[in-house]
């Protein structure tokens, strides 16, 4: 949808911010189309780059982050992402979440309450190069996670990320609401290619990636 707008955007000289079109993406994904879900994947796609992004009831901040080039590339290095083998379908989860919420279930409400606690430890030790540290955070965040709804982790899932564990990575994550997707896991390097084949033995799929710095790109070909 943040491709879409940003093609017609550039196709009608249209005078919109980033802000702008992340929101209207939003919009038209969540309020229009009624895909459930939050904000960040509309923010991250627009903006690019590692960014600290605050979501407030009437506005979002995103504030880019200036993680030292030696830092991203030893975390490019140590990162291990996999397609867990399952798909994912997020509704159920969301809903899930939400009722936790709404029902002020003590333990998810906590659990959110340490997520952001994590979220900014994350971001001072990606500023800082404190990567091992990076690592240990994402098994915490990880574990609060979980806490959320029962529908984000499943049995598979488990024996992926404790096999992982078991092996050398510090912490990782499933991506998204949770339930099948991709996971990725934050190894040193040195144990990277031993996580990824016992991963592997367990039907996972090893995916290359790199990270985006630049966000939404429109350009035209003559």
């Amino acid at each position: 949808m943040v491709a879409l707008i940003g093609l017609f955007r550039h196709w009608l000289h249209l005078p919109l911010t980033h802000y702008e079109i992340a929101d209207l993406a939003y919009q038209i994904e969540r309020v229009d189309l009624g895909i459930k879900g939050g904000k960040q994947d509309q923010y991250a796609a627009t903006f690019g780059g590692f960014n600290y992004i605050e979501f407030y009831r009437d506005a979002t901040i995103v504030n880019p982050l200036r993680v030292s080039a030696d830092t991203l590339n030893e975390l490019h290095y140590n990162l291990l992402l996999c397609y867990t083998g399952a798909p994912r379908l997020s509704a159920g989860i969301i809903d899930a979440q939400v009722a936790g919420y709404v029902q002020r279930k003590e333990d998810v409400l906590h659990a959110m309450d340490e997520l952001k606690h994590i979220a900014t430890a994350l971001k001072n030790a990606l500023l800082q190069g404190r990567l091992n540290d990076f690592g240990t955070l994402l098994h915490e965040a990880w574990l609060n996670k979980k806490r959320m709804a029962d529908q984000i982790s499943t049995p598979h899932i488990e024996e992926l990320y404790e096999t992982a564990r078991r092996h050398g990575a510090l912490g990782g994550k499933i991506t998204g609401a949770g339930g099948g997707g991709y996971m990725f896991f934050y190894c040193p390097f040195d144990r990277k290619r031993v996580v990824a084949e016992h991963l592997e033995r367990l039907g996972a799929q090893v995916i290359g990636f790199n990270f985006d710095g630049q966000g939404l790109q429109t350009w035209e070909v003559r």
